[in-house]
């Protein structure tokens, strides 16, 4: 009983988590006011840390990986915008797929793999075949790759007529 008890506590806490990181404001952070353009953006600021209603902390969000991320995913929709739906996401979503993306420091694609899907084969290749055609995204800043390529994580949403947006640049769910 003890052990299960552990299990749903941590179960409880990795969703919590999750949800925290996934926000659908700008910048990922749910007390984000909308960005400025890339251009008159302010210097980079500390990493941002929050925390969990459990009083965990969560991983430092760096300022110049959210600022790219944005980039990198106006870029897909530039690319893609003949799938897009317009306007905010609907409650039901036919599909919520989230990738982890890999690029080398020009922005070229080298790997993507699907990290969550509701297993509906189409919406998979249609989040592969959108990187594809955004690929090269803008290079990543130096300090990001210094090390070598840099991987994130994306969120498609699907409505029922299979267009998406992603949760980066999504307006937030009626």
């Amino acid at each position: 009983m003890l052990k299960r008890q552990w299990i749903l506590n941590a179960a409880a806490v990795g969703a919590i988590a999750l949800i925290a990181a996934c926000g659908s404001t700008p910048g990922g952070r749910p007390d984000a006011a909308p960005s400025a353009p890339a251009a008159a953006a302010a210097p980079a600021a500390a990493p941002v840390t929050s925390s969990t209603p459990s009083g965990r902390r969560l991983a430092a969000r760096d300022p110049a990986l959210e600022q790219w991320k944005r980039q990198a995913a106006e870029r897909i929709h530039q690319a893609n915008s003949k799938q897009l739906f317009e306007g905010r996401p609907h409650h039901l979503l036919q599909g919520v797929i989230v990738a982890d993306v890999t690029v080398d420091r020009d922005g070229k694609v080298i790997r993507s793999k699907i990290v969550r899907s509701p297993g509906i084969a189409r919406l998979d290749n249609a989040v592969q075949a959108s990187l594809k055609s955004a690929s090269p995204l803008p290079a990543p800043p130096a300090a990001l790759v210094k090390t070598g390529p840099i991987t994130f994580s994306e969120t498609w949403l699907f409505t029922d007529d299979s267009r998406w947006r992603l949760r980066t640049l999504a307006q937030p769910q009626e």
